[in-house]
């Protein structure tokens, strides 16, 4: 998207996955008290949430992808328990406004790779600093991938085509980073 141009690095975006009616039931949340104001939305296909300008939503899979790539990470032997605290945690950031201060530490506001890093508890995220603040981008999020972290590559398309042979190579080399791999040297 033209608008995440401006975000430094590959990717320009991040979301989390909450899951279908489905989903939910088996992880044991559907009528959780943060879950359950969502039935209605997660029933009618919103199960993308994301922080837009307009601040923290949740989507379809058809509107949260207009875009040119995509990367599915997961959590590396995340357990039911994890995945059900992930989905929680997203859910709670839900109407919250949008950070355009970028700052991973501010209380009460929240950008895409935030909501990430909100999300997944016992990932040790890779932060800076910038101009006073703590930040964190879509790349942070999928260098835990690239690099051997703490989360997994299930997919990856780029500009409308799956990649095929060594998906993280290729994400690495468009990120411009080395994974280690001979491919990516």
């Amino acid at each position: 998207r033209l608008t995440d141009k401006l975000i430094p690095g590959y990717w320009g975006h991040a979301a989390v996955w909450s899951g279908s009616e489905a989903e939910l039931k088996e992880l044991g949340i559907w009528d959780h008290p943060v879950v359950r104001p969502y039935q209605e939305q997660i029933r009618s296909g919103h199960q993308v949430v994301e922080a837009l300008r307009s601040g923290v939503e949740m989507n379809t899979v058809q509107h949260f992808l207009n875009i040119d790539s995509i990367g599915i990470l997961r959590k590396s032997a995340a357990n039911r328990s994890e995945r059900a605290n992930m989905v929680i945690q997203a859910l709670r950031q839900v109407g919250k406004p949008y950070d355009f201060n970028f700052d991973v530490e501010s209380k009460g506001r929240v950008y895409c790779s935030k909501l990430v890093y909100l999300s997944y508890s016992g990932v040790d995220w890779p932060t800076k600093k910038s101009l006073g603040r703590t930040t964190f981008t879509p790349d942070d999020v999928a260098i835990k991938a690239v690099k051997g972290g703490s989360l997994q590559l299930v997919t990856f398309y780029h500009e409308g085509s799956r990649v095929t042979g060594n998906q993280l190579d290729t994400m690495a080399k468009l990120m411009g980073v080395n994974n280690g791999s001979q491919a990516a040297r």
